[in-house]
């Protein structure tokens, strides 16, 4: 034991005895250091999957998300997941209701929904396919076309990452 503290000193004692660098080395130096830094704190934090929560009567009613909507529900369920209009949608996260703003650039869907909404932590991709039978259309009305369909949810973080892709019943109206 004595033996290892006498060899950490020396180590130690020869370290510090080394020149000082020069103030051209000492800035990359520095620059390294703080290039290290950075690059540690832009990493992401790890990915954290979301299960959204179904958007119950009273939150229906809390934030009026009634009238002409395409509500997305995950597999068998008929818990929306999703409640989309033409300028905003809503997702129930970790119990509270996040909105999301329509992206005008985006593919307008039927209800005069949009495929892309966003909000400060989030992105919501939605998609739809005709689920009537062949041969069928969906309902048509002046406001556009209602009805059943499959759809698509792919939630992504702030990061880009996706945290949430569910498929199933989507139904619009108005």
């Amino acid at each position: 034991m004595r033996q290892l503290l006498v060899i950490a000193g020396t180590a130690l004692v020869l370290a510090s005895c080394g020149d000082e660098p020069n103030p051209d080395e000492q800035k990359m130096a520095d620059d390294r250091d703080v290039a290290m830094v950075e690059r540690a704190n832009d990493a992401a934090p790890p990915l954290r999957p979301i299960s959204p929560e179904p958007i119950l009567l009273p939150d229906i009613e809390r934030f009026d998300l009634l009238g002409e909507t395409c509500s997305y529900a995950p597999g068998t369920s008929l818990g929306a997941r999703v409640i989309s209009r033409e300028a905003d949608a809503f997702m129930k996260i970790d119990g509270e209701i996040e909105r999301f703003a329509a992206d005008p650039g985006a593919r307008e869907l039927p209800a005069h929904t949009r495929s892309v909404y966003n909000s400060k932590n989030y992105s919501v991709v939605l998609a739809l396919r005709d689920s009537s039978p062949e041969g069928e259309k969906p309902e048509a009305s002046a406001t556009g076309h209602h009805g059943n369909y499959e759809g698509s949810v792919t939630l992504r973080d702030a990061y880009g990452r996706v945290v949430y892709e569910g498929t199933g019943l989507a139904q619009c109206t108005g």
